[in-house]
């Protein structure tokens, strides 16, 4: 009780803030006549700062989609074809030409698992040997690859020669 009539005294006195000094400085040492200036300044670095860092998260994002663009065209072997290259209708046909063979236990097989998927071979799983390499492969995995690249994924030896393509 005696607390909340003391809040009500506080609440109906007037505060009397003190003049300031002639040389813009208050009585108890704080700068008042330029704080409107200076948080204008304030401000206006901020701003600057801001659209700075947004400048250059734009400027990094393009150089990084350019590297990237352009990693594609340089790190490609100029006499490797990939699908881009090879489009005279044979890009089918020629996955035709490498043998499935149905995976046995008893198949003689240097590796029992895909190094593309990382999968075992099972029993009666259909997987390639890619003929230059002699590497095994489910044949979804080594499709799917070949679709886009004409090499062993492990070894990048080319499957066949540019003139036979």
């Amino acid at each position: 009780m005696v607390l909340a009539a003391a809040y009500r005294r506080l609440l109906q006195t007037d505060i009397q803030v003190p003049p300031a000094a002639a040389n813009g400085s208050s009585i108890d040492g704080g700068y008042t006549a330029g704080d409107d200036s200076f948080d204008n300044n304030m401000m206006i670095i901020l701003a600057v700062l801001l659209c700075a860092l947004i400048c250059a998260l734009g400027l990094n994002s393009v150089v990084r989609c350019l590297l990237r663009c352009s990693q594609t065209f340089v790190f490609e072997h100029p006499r490797q074809p990939t699908a881009r290259t090879v489009s005279n209708g044979r890009e089918q046909g020629w996955l035709s030409d490498i043998p499935v063979v149905v995976y046995q236990s008893e198949m003689k097989i240097p590796t029992t698992d895909c190094p593309i998927c990382l999968g075992d071979f099972s029993e009666g799983e259909k997987v390639r040997n890619l003929p230059k390499c002699k590497h095994w492969f489910h044949v979804k995995c080594i499709d799917k690859w070949l679709l886009s690249q004409l090499s062993c994924p492990i070894c990048r030896q080319l499957l066949f020669e540019l003139d036979e393509v």
